[in-house]
């Protein structure tokens, strides 16, 4: 059986719009009538990546260790933070891919820091008994925490990132003065 394809909605207030424009050959509406808005998402989200790192480095700084391996992970969000702030403010299509690839490095360290917070709560409860089970559920509200720290704000920028107001920012710095904006 034939599958019925979609019908294309006319836009509101015209009814011969859509028909007029495909017999002509024209873009539908006319480019230049629609006023576009300066986005500022890219910069509200530039800000908080910056005052996350400060508050990520203000806090690390009070926590020393002496693993290598820990401090390696520790400061790479700092560094992935500050890097997704910079690739926000970027305007260019390379700017949007290292925001991407910051955000996507801050994902990568949640999830590895959720794994072990979690490992190291089934240890405890499995091993410790009632103690450990107390001690579980205190590491499971720690990754509960780490959500909210670091992995919501890089969720949400790259949910940015990659939908068409986040595509058409980045693109159209880089449109060349006189051309069309890119669809």
């Amino acid at each position: 059986m034939a599958q019925k394809r979609p019908r294309r909605r006319k836009p509101r207030g015209s009814d011969d719009a859509p028909s007029a424009a495909s017999a002509s050959g024209k873009e539908w509406p006319p480019v230049g009538s629609v006023p576009s808005r300066r986005e500022v998402r890219p910069y509200i989200y530039a800000g908080l990546d910056f005052a996350m790192a400060i508050v990520y480095a203000l806090m690390l700084s009070q926590v020393p260790t002496r693993h290598t391996h820990h401090q390696i992970l520790i400061w790479s969000t700092v560094g992935a933070v500050v890097v997704a702030g910079a690739g926000m403010l970027w305007r260019s299509p390379w700017g949007r891919r290292v925001a991407m690839a910051g955000c996507a490095v801050l994902l990568a360290v949640t999830v590895f820091l959720l794994v072990m917070i979690l490992l190291s709560a089934s240890f405890l409860a499995g091993v410790y008994g009632s103690m450990g089970r107390g001690a579980a559920g205190m590491a499971l509200l720690a990754g509960a925490l780490a959500i909210e720290l670091i992995g919501l704000l890089p969720a949400f920028q790259l949910k940015f990132l990659m939908t068409r107001a986040g595509r058409h920012h980045f693109a159209r710095a880089a449109a060349r003065p006189g051309a069309e904006s890119p669809r």
